[in-house]
């Protein structure tokens, strides 16, 4: 399998990802007034039974407002959301279905993403979105693992059945919402019917002020317009004491008051803070007015206007005063001044601890004159800061400006400072102060240069990324003039063999030792870049092919020299292509691609070698894509075709079954080669449609022959890696009516490297049906007996290459290892390639239990297959 780099998504890529009912949904989720709410039993009830559930450290009951993820309830996370536009869970409401991200690290969306490469580090996920109702998803529930995981159907299955108890308390708001709106809406008509009654009552229940009336003596309420009501309630009954409304903080205040009113039978005002119906206290305006008839107070009349709002915005004001100075001295800012009629810098305390003077006892501002405070600014900077500073004076404005300072404990590394100030004119209107502010900025300036270095370089390796490939060859590219340039493109010969065996941890190790050795092989002569996996480029400005070519093998023999992982040492080459600027091309892209030409032809030669580009390697190119085009085609006009290759046991002559070969009668090119067009089928994932119409081409011929004998169909690994090679086998058995212990399924050794684990459940829920598994071109690959213990194969086919050489007493031994095992285990053993007397006499002689050859009958057409069958005469081990 050809290791392909990972896409990179950005924040933009990712802030894109919007339903399309994006605006009926935010909707939705507001009218839930649940946002920044308090948090509640039942949903972090929901949240630990998750995290037990599935036994994962964090788990979320997450909601997505238009810019942000709001986490309802958590567990295992201090963070109470994130921005939307790195939110996994920005994903899982594009659809119903239960999100499953198996290794977060290694997915195309989520591979660069801060929560991935920063804390909390996530590399597994699991989310089953919040469905309030049909398409109208506001969030999830999630669990989250810092390791990548396996997730079952079952998982899934009970993660969105988790979902379903969330989204019905969320109703539970929804409803809530809609009792309010409807309340409001009766409430708003009743009051439309009272305000009919009299001129009076629509007047006062106009008015955004509460008004009522008191009586002198019992002090109770009698009317009450629709403001009074709305905020005290409806149900409050009249008669209640005033006081009773009030904050507790309040009451003696107001009744001292109230009780100085009634006896001047004065009218008086003040401010206080009244109890709503629903408790929350809001600060109001109050006037008591006396209503007086012959003399004598007959009624109060009360009004009371909300001012919550002034009041909390005079807070407010005063808060952010206090936080603008809190502010300024956490940042420690430093202030300055500066006299331009004497050229005085007036420092304060903290601007005279950033440029390294100690100030005076008992002194809280130090001056200096201005030609001391510019020797103190780097030299590079100074023209800079003192041309903005001109321009400053000249518009009569603000300027602002970064410069370097010296630093007396690291002297090699100057500190920055950033500095605003402000043009001041005197009463003539020339220019005579400037004040300003200065803040130390060297650690926002490491930051941006660490940020800059990452956005540039491969986190693995640090090589420079292929951004700056890219530009650094188009820079070398237009400035070449009669100087030549040498790109060469470099791929790791059986890199993916120690990725897949060892583990990625070693085969980052790996990657990091390729690149320390570049650095050593090519010093400060080129630019080396990683460009992804294990594909490598190496610039040379101003060298000649010939010198090209040294690197080259200066290279391969540097990548070629033991390595040592650990407890493990292994070895690996690199297959180079070399293209040469200007006579092989002077744009970027055309270079590249001549030397990943070049690179390709090496690689087919034989690996561990170089290749310098030829245009004879773009007709190979085309002539390739041709083919693929072709393969493209012949599938839809269904001209594959199945030829079959006779089994036949050892011990009575009978033919045990058909090995189905897939053939390709090209039309103008004649009989294709499997060797040809099969690596192209896998590389490009035909071999999964093609695949499964052989599986149903050979059930179907298998269904229809005068004997009970196998059929055996191989099956590639890409077939493996895709979804659906169970969903096609059991296509195939139902539609030919074959049984499924008629059907035996070849693999080969290298699957079982790429993913053991979920290679040998599948084999096992293929067995589980009746399927027979073989172990096909035994001996080849990376032969492990522990697949042996760990899978039980129906059946292990001896490679050819060992039949070749049987008569070497070596290759004998190895055969009646094999057989003794599969002896053991009760596995077929069948010997591949016997084609004389002699190679069948020996595999007998070793206990091979079946063979197939030429011997015995060469790939047959479906006529010819059958015929051979009614014959029943194959040819018998003597």
């Amino acid at each position: 399998m050809v290791d392909r780099p990972i896409l990179e998504f950005t924040p933009r890529d990712i802030a894109l990802l919007r339903p399309a009912n994006e605006t009926e949904r935010l909707a939705a989720l507001r009218d839930l007034n649940i946002l920044d709410t308090a948090p509640e039993t039942q949903f972090d009830a929901i949240c630990r039974t998750a995290q037990v559930l599935f036994d994962t450290p964090i788990a979320l009951v997450s909601l997505l407002d238009e810019d942000r993820q709001w986490f309802k309830a958590r567990c295992g996370l201090n963070d109470d959301g994130t921005s939307r536009d790195v939110a996994f869970c920005n994903h899982t409401i594009l659809a119903d279905e239960v999100l499953v991200v198996e290794d977060a690290g290694e997915d195309a969306r989520f591979g660069m993403n801060p929560l991935v490469t920063g804390e909390p580090r996530i590399r597994f996920y699991a989310g089953a979105p919040l469905i309030l109702r049909s398409g109208i998803r506001v969030g999830s529930l999630c669990i989250i693992d810092t390791k990548p995981r396996r997730f079952s159907t079952e998982q899934a299955n009970q993660l969105r059945d988790l979902a379903e108890v969330v989204t019905a308390n969320l109703r539970v708001y929804q409803d809530r919402s809609e009792h309010r709106r409807v309340a409001a809406t009766l409430e708003d008509t009743d009051d439309a019917l009272r305000d009919a009654n009299t001129r009076y009552a629509s007047l006062a229940d106009a008015l955004p002020q509460m008004v009522w009336t008191v009586s002198p003596e019992k002090r109770v309420t009698a009317y009450r317009n629709a403001s009074f009501r709305t905020y005290y309630g409806e149900t409050e009954r009249s008669g209640g004491r005033t006081h009773s409304r009030n904050h507790p903080g309040d009451v003696e205040r107001m009744s001292s008051a109230w009780e100085a009113a009634v006896s001047s039978k004065q009218a008086f005002e003040l401010e206080g803070r009244l109890r709503r119906h629903d408790g929350d206290y809001r600060w109001h305006r109050i006037v008591m007015i006396p209503l007086q008839r012959s003399g004598e107070v007959i009624e109060w009349l009360g009004t009371a206007l909300d001012i919550d709002h002034i009041i909390a915005a005079q807070n407010a004001l005063k808060a952010t005063g206090d936080l603008l100075r809190l502010a300024q001295e956490a940042a420690e800012a430093g202030i300055w001044e500066w006299d331009m009629r004497d050229d005085v810098v007036r420092l304060s305390p903290m601007s005279a601890r950033m440029h390294n003077l100690p100030l005076p006892v008992g002194r809280d501002a130090m001056e200096i004159p201005l030609a001391d405070w510019k020797a103190q600014v780097h030299p590079d900077d100074l023209p800079g800061v003192w041309d903005e500073v001109k321009r400053a004076i000249a518009d009569r404005s603000t300027y602002s400006c970064e410069f370097r300072i010296a630093n007396p404990a690291v002297p090699a590394e100057p500190r920055w400072m950033q500095s605003f100030g402000r043009m001041l004119d005197d009463e003539t209107g020339e220019p005579a102060r400037c004040v300003g502010l200065q803040i130390d900025i060297t650690d926002r300036k490491v930051s941006e240069a660490r940020i800059a270095h990452v956005a540039s370089h491969d986190n693995l390796t640090d090589l420079p990324n292929r951004a700056v490939f890219h530009a650094t060859l188009e820079k070398c590219l237009a400035d070449i003039g009669n100087a030549p340039a040498a790109l060469l493109c470099l791929d790791l010969d059986r890199f993916k063999t120690v990725n897949d065996t060892l583990g990625h941890h070693a085969g980052d190790g790996l990657l990091r030792v390729v690149a320390d050795r570049l650095r050593e092989s090519i010093g400060n002569d080129g630019v080396i870049a990683r460009l992804g996996g294990d594909e490598f480029a190496i610039i040379l400005p101003g060298t000649r092919l010939e010198d090209a070519q040294a690197f080259a093998r200066t290279v391969i023999d540097a990548i070629g020299q033991p390595i040592h992982l650990g407890s493990q040492v292994v070895t690996i080459g690199a297959s180079v292509g070399i293209a040469h600027a200007p006579e092989h091309g002077l744009e970027v892209d055309l270079l590249h691609r001549h030397a990943d030409l070049a690179l390709y032809r090496a690689k087919a030669a034989g690996r561990n070698s170089f290749q310098v580009y030829t245009k004879g390697m773009d007709e190979a190119l085309e002539d390739r894509n041709k083919l693929e085009f072709d393969m493209h085609l012949a599938h839809r006009k269904g001209e594959f075709r199945l030829n079959y290759q006779p089994i036949v046991g050892l011990a009575d002559g009978q033919i045990r079954g058909f090995e189905a070969l897939m053939r390709w009668p090209h039309p103008t090119r004649g009989m294709v080669s499997p060797a040809e067009f099969i690596p192209i089928a896998e590389e490009t994932g035909l071999v999964v449609p093609l695949g499964a119409w052989a599986l149903e081409e050979a059930c179907r011929f298998a269904a229809s022959w005068p004997i009970q004998a196998r059929i055996a169909v191989n099956v590639s690994a890409v077939q493996f890696q895709r979804p659906g090679l169970e969903a096609a086998v059991a296509n195939a058995l139902a539609v030919s009516g074959l049984a499924a212990d008629r059907l035996e399924l070849e693999i080969t050794e290298s699957l079982m490297i790429q993913d053991g684990d979920a290679v040998i459940a599948c084999l096992h829920r293929l067995r589980s049906i009746g399927v027979r598994i073989a172990l096909d071109d035994f001996g080849t690959g990376y032969s492990s007996l522990s697949y042996l213990r760990r899978f039980p194969f129906d059946k292990i086919k001896i490679d050819r290459s060992f039949v070749r050489e049987i008569d070497d007493l070596d290759a004998q031994a190895i055969v009646r290892a094999v057989v003794s095992i599969g002896e053991r285990l009760g596995t077929a053993i069948t010997a591949e390639g016997v084609e004389t007397e002699d190679q069948l006499a020996l595999v007998t002689q070793t206990g091979c239990t079946e063979v197939q050859g030429f011997l015995f009958g060469k790939p047959m057409t479906p006529e010819q297959a059958l015929a051979f069958m009614r014959e029943q005469s194959p040819r018998k081990a003597a």
